[in-house]
C-alpha cells in the first residue's frame, strides 16, 4: 500500500496558490483548477501528448515541456532546459496569485546565444466548464471565455502577435513571429468572479466589448510632428494673438477675436522656453521672459479674501478676472496645472515672481481640500466655497503640483497632500478599472471619463512614484493609462484640420485636438515607467492625430477644440512633443530621460539640448524622419536618435565634412554606418552616439 501511494505521488505533485491548485505530472505536463468549496474545477493546462510549448527554428520544430517545478513564496516555477541549434535554452512558467485573487501566468526564455525562433504556446481549456470565444485580435487584452457560471476574464501580452486562435474546440493557441528568444515572453492573467447575469448575456458582452477594437493595427502615419510644432509656435509667435499690460509685459488671447487674456501664457512661457533649448529660437525666449512677467497680474493677492493667492483663467483689459467662460468663478484644475508652470518657469530661470505666485497659490489649493484631505469640488466660488462635482478629476495634477513644491521647498506637508491624495486616486479610480480589459460599467465613474484628468493622474502617480516607488502607484498609473488606450484615435491625413478625433470605444467622438495630446502625454509618462515600445507607437499617433490642425496660414480651428483656449492647447503640443523627441532615445537600453530637466542620461554621461546641432545636423533616409541630437558637455559626445517611417535601411547624417563613428547602442556595434532597427508598431529606430 505504502509503495502504491509513492508511486501515485511521483507522477504528480499539487501546490496551492490560494483559490487555484496546480497539478504538475512528471512527464512535464500540468492543469490548473480552481478550488470551489470542496470541489476542483478545471480551468487550464497541458495534457500529453500536446506540450504547453513549441518552438520552430530555422532547422526544426522542437516540443517542449517542463518536467521541473519549484515552490517558493507562493509562486511556482515549472521549467526545463535544453541545447537547440547549439544554444543552451532554459524555459519558464511562473505561476502565482496576486493580491485580488487573479492567476498569472508568464511563459518567457533564457537562451546563453543568439537565438531566433518562432514560438507557439499550446493551453487547453476545459471544454465541460467553458463556453469558448476568441477574437483575432493584436491588443493585448481580449475577453476570452464565459463559463458557465461565472465571467472570466483573460488578459494576455505581447501586444503583436500574428494571431490567436481555438484549435481542436478547446486548445487555445497563441503564435508569436519569429524573434530572439530573450524577447519571446508570454504573459496570461485570469480574472474569475460571480456572474451577476445569464450565459448569453455575458457571451455577448464579450462579443460586443471585442468587436469595438478593429481587427490588426494601422501603420504610423508619415512623419509631421516636427513640421507641426514649428507650426505651433508660430502660431503662439503671432503678434495679433498679443497684448501688453506693460512694457515688460506680454499676455495672449484666449482667441484672436476675443479681447480676454489667458492665464495659460504662462503655459505658454514654459513651452516657448523649452523650444528655445532646442533650437535656439530667440524670438521665442524672449516672448517667453515677457509671458512669465505677466504672472502676478493673473493672481488674486487680498488678504481679506477667501481665494487669495487663486489665478484667475482670464484677465479683461480692464484687469477684471473669470473663468474661460466668463463667470466668477475658480478652477482647482486649472490653478493646479498653472501654478505648476510657474514652479517650472523659476527652477529653469531662477525668477523671484514665478516662486513668489507658485507658492501663494499653493496655500489656496491646500486650504480648499476637504476634511478628508481630498477635494469635494471642482470649481471655487468668490466667497470661498468649493461646488461642482466630486473633484476627484483635478487629484493627479495638484499630486505633480506637490511634488514640485516639495523639490523646491522640502516642506513635508506638500508630500504628505501628495500621497493622501495618490491613496484616493487608487482607491476611487484605479481600483474600479479592471487590470485588464476595461468594461463599459467600469469606465472611471470617478473621472467621468476625462481624458484630461486621466493623463493628470498618471503623470502624477509617475511623479509620486520617483519619490516613493510603491508597487501600488506603478500599478494604479498602468491600470490608468490602459484605460486611456482604450480611446482610439483616427486621423485622416487628407486635409488639414479634418484629423484628430479621439473615439471612445462606442465609436462616440469624446474629445478632439486637445484631448490627443494629452493621450500623448499620458502615454510618455508611461513609457517612463515601463520600458515598452507600445506606449511610444500609442503617443506618435495620438500627436498624428492632433498635427493635422495646424495651419499657419488659417490658424488652429476654434470651433475643434474641446478646451476653449488656444494657448493652452498649443502649448500643450509643443511640450508634448518634446517631451516625446526626449524619450525616443530611451528605446535604445539603457538610456533614461527627463523631462522636466529636459536631459537624457546613458551610464554616466549626461546630454543635453544643443541648439547648433538642431541646425548643423543634417539626416536623411527613405521616406519621412523625425530625429532628435543631444550634447554631453563633458566629453561633447552626441547622442543622436532617428525615426523613420520606412522599413529599415541605413540613415545619412551630414555634420561637417568629417564621417562620424557612430556607436549603436541597440546593437552595441561601431560603424560609419548609421544602420536603422525595424521596431514593430514604431517604424524604424536608431540610437547611436557619436564619438567627439
Amino acid at each position: 500500500m505504502n509503495a502504491q501511494v509513492t508511486a501515485q505521488h511521483s507522477l504528480y505533485r499539487s501546490y496551492s496558490l490560494g483559490r487555484f491548485r496546480l497539478h504538475h505530472c512528471y512527464d512535464g505536463t500540468f492543469w490548473i483548477h480552481l478550488i470551489q468549496g470542496k470541489a476542483e474545477v478545471p480551468l487550464i493546462g497541458v495534457d500529453a501528448p500536446t506540450p504547453p510549448i513549441e518552438l520552430q527554428t530555422v532547422t526544426e520544430r522542437h516540443a517542449l515541456f517542463v518536467r521541473h517545478c519549484d515552490f517558493q513564496q507562493g509562486e511556482v516555477t515549472l521549467w526545463d532546459e535544453r541545447v537547440i541549434d547549439g544554444v543552451p535554452v532554459r524555459w519558464e512558467i511562473l505561476l502565482r496569485e496576486d493580491d485580488e485573487g487573479d492567476l498569472h501566468l508568464q511563459v518567457h526564455f533564457l537562451s546563453y546565444g543568439s537565438l531566433q525562433a518562432e514560438v507557439r504556446y499550446l493551453y487547453q481549456f476545459s471544454g465541460e466548464n467553458f463556453n469558448i470565444r476568441a477574437f483575432a485580435c493584436p491588443y493585448p487584452y481580449v475577453l476570452l471565455t464565459a463559463p458557465r457560471h461565472s465571467l472570466s476574464v483573460t488578459t494576455l501580452q505581447p501586444w503583436q502577435p500574428d494571431y490567436l486562435r481555438v484549435e481542436s474546440g478547446d486548445r487555445l493557441v497563441w503564435a508569436l513571429p519569429p524573434a530572439h528568444l530573450h524577447q519571446q515572453t508570454l504573459q496570461v492573467r485570469i480574472h474569475y468572479e460571480k456572474a451577476s447575469s445569464g450565459e448569453q448575456t455575458a457571451i455577448q458582452h464579450i462579443e460586443r466589448r471585442a468587436s469595438w477594437l478593429p481587427l490588426q493595427e494601422e501603420p504610423i502615419a508619415p512623419l509631421q510632428l516636427r513640421a507641426a510644432a514649428q507650426n505651433a509656435v508660430a502660431l503662439l509667435l503671432k503678434p495679433e494673438w498679443h497684448s501688453r499690460f506693460a512694457e515688460d509685459q506680454l499676455v495672449m488671447r484666449v482667441a484672436p477675436e476675443d479681447r480676454r487674456f489667458s492665464v495659460f501664457t504662462l503655459a505658454a512661457a514654459k513651452a516657448l522656453s523649452d523650444w528655445s533649448r532646442f533650437s535656439g529660437d530667440d524670438k521665442a525666449l524672449w516672448t517667453a521672459r515677457l509671458a512669465m512677467n505677466s504672472a502676478m497680474d493673473f493672481q488674486l493677492v487680498n488678504a481679506q479674501s477667501a481665494n487669495s493667492g487663486a489665478c484667475w483663467d482670464t484677465l479683461g483689459e480692464d484687469k477684471r478676472g473669470s473663468d474661460i467662460l466668463g463667470q466668477q468663478r475658480f478652477h482647482l484644475h486649472r490653478n493646479a496645472r498653472v501654478l505648476y508652470q510657474t514652479l517650472l518657469l523659476h527652477r529653469d530661470t531662477g525668477s523671484e515672481l514665478c516662486v513668489r505666485v507658485a507658492l501663494n497659490g499653493l496655500s489656496w489649493v491646500l486650504l480648499k481640500r476637504g476634511a478628508t484631505g481630498v477635494y469635494d469640488g471642482a470649481e471655487v466660488l468668490p466667497d470661498g466655497k468649493v461646488q461642482g462635482g466630486s473633484g476627484k478629476g483635478i487629484a493627479g495634477a495638484t499630486i505633480s503640483l506637490m511634488c514640485a513644491a516639495y523639490s523646491l521647498t522640502e516642506t513635508e506637508a506638500y508630500m504628505h497632500a501628495a500621497n493622501r491624495l495618490a491613496e484616493h486616486v487608487l482607491q476611487e479610480a484605479c481600483a474600479s478599472l479592471s487590470p485588464g480589459f476595461v468594461l463599459p460599467e467600469e469606465r472611471f465613474p470617478a473621472l467621468q471619463d476625462d481624458v484630461f484628468a486621466a493623463a493628470d493622474a498618471v503623470e502624477g502617480l509617475v511623479r509620486l512614484h520617483r519619490a516613493y516607488p510603491h508597487a501600488s502607484l506603478r500599478e494604479g498609473a498602468l491600470r490608468m493609462i490602459q484605460w486611456l488606450r482604450l480611446w482610439q484615435l483616427s486621423t485622416m491625413l487628407e486635409g488639414l484640420g479634418e484629423a484628430g478625433e479621439v473615439v471612445g470605444g462606442d465609436g462616440a467622438a469624446r474629445g478632439f485636438f486637445d484631448a490627443s495630446v494629452e493621450a500623448a502625454r499620458g502615454a510618455l509618462w508611461a513609457l517612463s515607467l515601463e520600458r515598452d515600445a507600445r506606449w511610444f507607437a500609442y503617443a506618435t499617433r495620438a500627436l498624428h492625430a492632433a498635427a493635422g490642425y495646424f495651419d499657419p496660414l488659417a490658424g488652429l480651428p476654434h470651433d475643434k477644440l474641446a478646451y476653449p483656449d488656444h494657448t493652452q492647447a498649443l502649448a500643450a503640443f509643443v511640450r508634448t512633443y518634446l517631451q516625446w523627441l526626449l524619450s525616443l532615445p530611451t528605446l535604445a537600453p539603457g538610456v533614461e530621460c527627463d523631462p522636466d530637466l529636459m536631459v537624457c542620461r546613458t551610464g554616466n554621461r549626461i546630454f543635453v539640448p544643443e541648439p547648433s546641432l538642431w541646425r548643423s545636423l543634417r539626416v536623411q533616409t527613405r521616406g519621412l524622419v523625425d530625429w532628435v541630437a543631444l550634447a554631453c558637455p563633458a566629453t561633447h559626445d552626441v547622442l543622436l536618435a532617428v525615426l523613420a517611417n520606412s522599413n529599415g535601411g541605413v540613415v545619412l547624417v551630414e555634420a561637417g565634412e568629417h564621417r562620424q563613428v557612430a556607436h549603436d547602442l541597440m546593437s552595441g556595434e561601431r560603424s560609419v554606418l548609421f544602420q536603422l532597427h525595424t521596431l514593430p508598431g514604431v517604424g524604424s529606430v536608431g540610437v547611436y552616439i557619436l564619438q567627439a
